[in-house]
């Protein structure tokens, strides 16, 4: 019979943080626009509350932040610390790190955890756009292991309001506009084959077997429901709007959802209750560590059964 080893927290991409190989299902939380590290935590805070009431869920050990940077070290990619000025790059540009991170996240559980994406506003775009990109790079490696994405008034099709993008996000605060994300968004909204192409990713993951659950709220002026949507084969536009009971003041009605009741419940009914790993499920046979080891413990082992060493 084997001796068994039980496996160990491991350092994750932000200092201070670690990936704990307990749970089935983790969360890994995408910002939006003029965000950094450490902005998505307390923009879904109300949230990851509710689900480690209700749900069963640790903050800490549960749920994982996303980045918007990174970079190939040694032929392998490492997330890295973000800046606001990260969240505005091309699109493509931030949907690859947002890739690499699930990747690396992946790669640090076991191949029984099951990760699910939740991004606002453009941590959404990015959400799906990234997820689609590393389920489509491994697919073998994927199976089974994406849960679902969900998108909080994100907009998916891009935006309608083409220049005028940049004023609205001027009254909620972002003195620097959307850079080239925000120009990627409006050349989104007008292209077609754009169109196509997004509605094929959506169809791709959900073919994978994850779920695809974009919400929106009917009262955002910023993010209006036709930009939001990708109704699941049976959903209706209407079945995706959740109205809201809260408003952050001088917001036009965007953020509402992330401090929504109604959001948190649609969410933890697609997560369900957390399943925590039994122990003899996140341990590995000592066999597939160093033989030195074992070769050293029975010698210790003979000697101090002679008397030679306490």
């Amino acid at each position: 019979m084997s001796v068994e080893e039980p496996l160990k927290a491991v350092p994750s991409w932000r200092p201070g943080h670690f990936i704990w190989p307990t749970g089935q299902t983790k969360l890994v939380l995408l910002g939006g626009i003029g965000t950094r590290t450490g902005d998505a935590e307390r923009s879904f805070s109300g949230m990851v509350h509710f689900l480690a009431e209700r749900g069963g869920y640790d903050p800490r050990r549960d749920v994982f932040e996303g980045t918007f940077a990174g970079a190939m070290v040694n032929g392998a990619w490492r997330p890295s610390v973000y800046a606001a000025s990260d969240s505005r790059r091309p699109l493509i540009d931030i949907a690859e790190a947002v890739a690499g991170c699930l990747d690396f996240y992946r790669q640090a559980l076991l191949p029984d955890t099951r990760l699910y994406v939740v991004g606002y506003s453009l941590g959404g775009v990015v959400g799906l756009d990234g997820a689609t990109l590393a389920v489509a790079r491994d697919r073998q490696a994927w199976r089974g292991r994406l849960g679902a994405v969900i998108t909080l008034a994100a907009p998916m099709h891009g935006c309608s309001v083409g220049t005028l993008l940049n004023w609205a996000w001027l009254v909620l605060g972002d003195t620097e506009g959307l850079g080239e994300a925000g120009r990627d968004l409006d050349s989104r909204w007008k292209d077609v084959e754009e169109q196509t192409r997004l509605a094929r990713r959506a169809a791709f993951l959900r073919a994978a077997g994850a779920r695809v659950l974009t919400l929106a709220d009917p009262d955002d002026s910023v993010v209006r429901p036709e930009e939001a949507l990708l109704p699941a084969p049976g959903e209706s536009p209407t079945d995706l709007q959740v109205t809201t009971q809260i408003r952050r003041p001088g917001s036009l009605g965007h953020g509402a959802l992330l401090d929504e009741p109604a959001v948190w419940r649609r969410v933890l009914g697609v997560l369900g209750p957390q399943a925590v790993v039994p122990r003899s499920g996140f341990r590995v046979p000592r066999s597939d560590l160093d033989p030195i080891e074992d070769e050293l413990k029975a010698l210790k082992d003979r000697l101090r059964g002679e008397g030679r060493i306490k």
